[in-house]
């Protein structure tokens, strides 16, 4: 299984356009082939910061994944609406 955790450090002034691309994608991702987990958390220390967790079945799901239209405009949006840099981890688990 594939793990990815995106952290997003949104500006305050670009929280609602954010919104509105990420969610529409968050609904789409988890009907995607090898989806098996997709989420957004909200940091309740820290406003607008933004942690994705998703979980695939292999590295091909995250590949086809990756040329989702929805996740392809939120990346070219997000320096955009970004606070600072967003911060990507990807792991890899046994099942």
């Amino acid at each position: 299984m594939k793990i990815i955790q995106a952290d997003f450090y949104i500006r305050n002034d670009k929280r609602e356009e954010f919104l509105e691309d990420i969610l529409p994608l968050v609904a789409a991702a988890r009907l995607e082939e090898g989806c098996l987990r997709y989420d957004l958390y909200e940091s309740v220390e820290k406003k607008n910061q933004f942690i994705m967790i998703e979980n695939w079945k292999s590295q091909q799901a995250v590949a086809k994944h990756n040329q989702n239209p929805l996740l392809i405009n939120l990346f070219g949006k997000i320096p955009e609406y970004a606070e600072k840099k967003t911060e990507l981890m990807m792991t890899e688990k046994e099942e």
